[in-house]
């Protein structure tokens, strides 16, 4: 895929995200909203924590060595070949997923204690029988990473960012239609429903590949065992990940009501951006790297890594510094009504603070780590992943004390960073083609020198708007904030242009492809 294909193909992914994550948004707000940050909001997204806690590393581990391996078996022994292949991974997959399922049934009342033990028995039962609700969607959650793979690798990227829409509109029903009459209950069978959704949504797609399920397992598969030997270090690697989480949770239940959901909502806030703009562009590269290795073309690889992280960088950086300096506006657009009072909104707002200095570092860490997958190297990652828990660990003991949700926040990115700078030497060590990591320091520095300059003028901007357009409603509050967003984003367009940013080219590229998208999507809804 050329670079004028992966811009195009990102910009698909990065338009049906954006409305995904409009949707999500939608959501979060309607749960604030009906339920507000209080223990039962706290129960349901310890209850969603739960589960992911005993699949997301199998998940993370599948979606992340299926690709490369798919890639490779098609390379080599072609495309039935690598249809029997992902054949045998749905069947090991289901023995695997439904085991697990039961597991969690049985032991709910006992993971909950675990995960977070200084919740008041009410809210333990409560988070018990929500958890028992949603363990299923892992079994659709697994499924759908193996469709999605089959899809990527396919070239298709649109159906499986479309697939979020479907999810989403069910919590939204079970949230607006159900919550308000059946309590907290609905949105834990409206999470379930979405998740099957999502899956569902994707097999016309996946039958269009060419694609049919059999029943047929064959453990002999050289490519089934060659994948699940991947996938061990790179579950250990997902799990370390998970006790980040884990451990964030724990100490956040022990704080005041109220205090884990802000941690919750203002985690959602920061991974909109690296989510729509960092996650498309991984989501295009990580197959196209994937098909490089495989045909160990390591000069177009290298440089596709250079130039991915330094495109996210670019595109990131500006926004992490517009959170900053604009976070307590944003979250009392998004979140502030109903039962989100203006004491939520300066405790989500706190942990913004501490979040947002890691927006573009959280989708290039995320990038590195998977381009060793490409590599079928998974014990770097574990390695790397250890050392960012412990990192987080650590500081999560020593900063929930004075900072509390802003300690765990901070603890968060700094061990992500320290993950990411790590990761790049670890990468410079393999000696792929000619990686160097100069041209990517340079337009780091170039754009956080812009950046900065583009910070100090939104404050100024923000503070002289509120002269202009007083009040304290949401829709004064979004004038006074679009204005200071535009005006930083055509100082920092100028700025990069004035310092040569060589990136500058393909963002605007980026963002006119995105602009088509979104307007040919316009229409159809129209």
């Amino acid at each position: 895929m050329t670079k004028t294909g992966l811009v195009k193909a990102a910009s698909v992914v990065a338009a049906l995200t954006i409305v995904s994550k409009i949707l999500g948004f939608i959501r979060e707000t309607s749960l604030a909203a009906v339920f507000g940050a209080t223990s039962d909001t706290d129960a349901y997204l310890l209850a969603q924590t739960i589960p992911h806690l005993l699949f997301a590393a199998i998940s993370y581990a599948l979606t992340t060595t299926f690709i490369p391996v798919y890639s490779h078996v098609r390379e080599e022994r072609g495309k039935e070949a690598g249809f029997r292949f992902a054949n045998n991974v749905i069947w090991a997959l289901l023995f695997v997923a439904v085991l697990f399922v039961f597991a969690g049934e049985a032991l709910a009342e006992q993971l909950v204690r675990f995960v977070a033990p200084g919740l008041d028995d009410p809210v333990a039962k409560l988070t018990e029988y929500l958890s028992r609700i949603i363990f299923p969607m892992m079994l659709f959650q697994l499924l759908s990473g193996v469709v999605t793979g089959i899809l990527q690798a396919d070239g298709e990227f649109g159906v499986p960012t479309a697939a979020g829409l479907a999810q989403n509109v069910a919590i939204i029903v079970s949230i607006l239609v159900f919550g308000p009459r059946y309590g907290i209950a609905s949105v834990a069978v409206g999470t379930l429903v979405g998740a099957g959704l999502a899956l569902f949504v994707k097999l016309p797609a996946l039958a269009g590949t060419g694609f049919r399920w059999r029943a047929v397992f064959d453990l002999r598969d050289p490519g089934l065992k060659r994948m699940f030997i991947l996938m061990l270090p790179a579950i250990l690697g997902a799990g370390a990940n998970q006790v980040n989480t884990l451990v964030d949770r724990m100490l956040a239940s022990g704080l005041a009501e109220g205090r884990l959901t802000a941690l919750n909502y203002a985690n959602r806030l920061t991974q909109l951006a690296p989510g729509i703009i960092g996650a498309s562009i991984t989501t295009v590269v990580y197959p196209t790297l994937a098909r490089l290795a495989a045909k160990k073309d390591w000069q177009r690889f290298s440089a596709g890594v250079v130039s991915s992280l330094s495109l996210v960088h670019f595109l990131l950086l500006p926004i992490a510094v517009g959170v900053l300096v604009l976070r307590e506006p944003l979250v009392r657009i998004v979140y502030e009504r109903g039962a989100f009072d203006a004491v939520a909104t300066n405790e989500t707002a706190w942990a913004l603070l501490f979040f947002s200095i890691g927006i573009a570092a959280f989708p290039m860490q995320d990038l590195v780590s998977r381009t060793f997958f490409t590599l079928q190297d998974t014990k770097t990652p574990l390695v790397l992943g250890g050392v960012t828990v412990a990192t987080n660990v650590i500081l999560n003991l020593l900063l929930v004390g004075p900072l509390e949700q802003g300690g765990l926040a901070l603890a968060t990115v700094v061990a992500t960073t320290v993950g990411l700078i790590l990761g790049l030497f670890a990468l410079k060590r393999r000696g792929l083609g000619k990686l160097t990591w100069k041209p990517l320091l340079v337009s780091m520095g170039k754009t956080l020198i812009a950046s900065l300059i583009m910070g100090f003028a939104v404050i100024w901007v923000y503070r002289y708007s509120a002269s202009l357009v007083p009040g304290q409603r949401t829709v004064h509050e979004l004038v006074r904030t679009g204005l200071a967003a535009v005006f930083g984003a055509a100082l920092y367009l100028a700025l990069t242009w004035v310092l040569r940013v060589e990136e500058l080219q393909v963002a605007v590229n980026y963002v006119l492809g995105l602009s088509k998208r979104l307007g040919s999507l316009r229409a159809k809804v129209g």
